[in-house]
This record gives C-alpha cells, structure tokens and sequence, in this order.
C-alpha cells in the first residue's frame, strides 16, 4: 500500500439548498496501521512506525519513543528537536505557500518552497532558508492563525527550544502514553507492553479529533452562503482551517 493509502482519506458532502448546508457526511478511513505494530518487539514496532506514518514521520516516532519510554522501555535515542521543529515548519508551509494560494485564486509558491525543502536536512541552513522564505508567505487574512504558529515554530527553531512533549505512564504494568507537538495539534499515542512485546498501541492523530462529525467545519462557516459556488468554497475553506493530514474531497450538491 502507497503511503498516501496508509494515511487515509477524507470526504466531505453536504447539501445546499435556499442558502443553507445539510444532509452533512464526513467520512473519515483510517486504515488500522496502529494494529500491524501489536505482537512486535518494541525496538521493531518503533523502527517500523516512520514507514506506516511518512507524514509527521518524527513526530509520530518521537510519540512512540516517549510512550515506550513511559511504559518502561527505554532503548531508543530521542528524535533531536531542530527536526521536529523542521517538520513542523514543513506542514505549515506547505498550506501557507501552495494550498492557501491555490483556494485564493492566486498561483502557489512553489519555487520558494521547493528552495526551504532543499536546506531544510541540516540545521544551519535551515534557520537561514526559514528566515528568507518568511517573506513568501501571504499577507494576513484567511491564513492569519497559520502564520502566527509558522512565525512561532520558526523562533523556536532559531532559539533551540526543546520540542513540545508529555507522557504518562506505568513502567510496572507496562503502559504508556505519549503526545507530540504537530502543525495540527496535539499527537498522541498509547500502548501496552507484555512479555516483552506491543499488546496495544493506539494513535490519536488531530485529524480524527478534528473530523469526528461536521461541527467543526459547520463553525468555521460564514452566515450567508447565497450560492452553491459559495458554499463549495465555504467549505472548502472550513476544512483547509481544520487542517486534515490525509487527502480530502469535498462535495456539494445542490438539493
């Protein structure tokens, strides 16, 4: 399976009608990769997580490491920060120069970002492409929060911050639980050790919070959606802001 399958996908549809949204179906599929890791060795299931998660990769192995860790194995080295903060950084760019621009009507930035992506495996010049592509990105409005974390992520990576983290957990009964800083929210992981194997690992990810129903999307709608052109692009706003970690559709008939 491509790792575009692995991550899942997202369709959003409603129905517009006299000016309003409803009949809404947000379908969510998470194909159950957190089960493939059940019956592992811990070392195994922490060295296979970056294959089944390519996106968040640190992140998701970062989660892992540290609810192994909370659960009483502790024998991986932990992901160095400036990479975290580099794949945090290459999330909120990725919205603020190519798909933001798209749903503006306006042509992406892909040079500027294809230049960070370039600099961005060594830390040095990564602080240095972070600063110069600051200002490729749009102006304030409809990426305004966006920004603001993108302008935050790339202080802390010039400061050295350590990357946001907790866990929790009982090294006697082997379990652990873990949650990592993302461009989305918080990431989360927990598990069970037994007999020196993964007897459950369970992965919380912002998009399966963020999507469980519409009521997010249905929020973040404007008052007046006096087209279905309109509406499709409410919409498709609405689920940009929320930020999905998988491919997305989205759907508006008109009733």
């Amino acid at each position: 399976m491509s790792p575009s399958g692995l991550a899942g996908s997202l369709r959003v549809a409603a129905r517009w009608q006299a000016g309003a949204l409803g009949g809404w179906q947000v379908q969510l599929v998470r194909p159950p990769v957190a089960r493939a890791l059940v019956g592992l060795e811990p070392a195994l299931a922490l060295a296979r997580i970056p294959l089944y998660f390519s996106l968040c990769s640190h992140a998701q192995r970062e989660a892992g490491r540290l609810a192994l860790a909370a659960a009483g194995w502790v024998g991986a080295a932990p992901v160095p920060s400036w990479q975290l903060w580099a794949e945090c950084l290459h999330e909120h760019l990725w919205r603020l120069l190519l798909d933001w621009p798209r749903l503006m009507g306006e042509a992406p930035r892909a040079q500027a970002f294809a230049a960070w992506r370039a600099a961005r495996h060594n830390r040095d010049t990564l602080v240095e492409a972070t600063r110069q592509v600051s200002a490729a990105l749009p102006a304030q409005g409809e990426a305004a929060d966006r920004r603001a974390a993108f302008a935050a992520a790339a202080r802390a990576l010039q400061d050295d911050l350590p990357y946001p983290w907790g866990s929790d957990g009982s090294p006697a009964a082997g379990q652990g639980d873990a949650w990592v800083h993302t461009a989305r929210g918080r990431l989360r992981h927990g598990l069970q050790l037994a007999d020196g194997r993964v007897a459950r690992w369970q992965v919380d990810a912002p998009t399966d919070r963020n999507f469980a129903d519409e009521r997010g999307i249905v929020e973040r709608l404007p008052a007046s959606l006096p087209s279905i052109e309109a509406a499709r692009r409410a919409v498709e706003r609405a689920v940009l802001l929320l930020d999905p970690c998988v491919p997305y559709t989205v759907e508006i008939v008109d009733a």
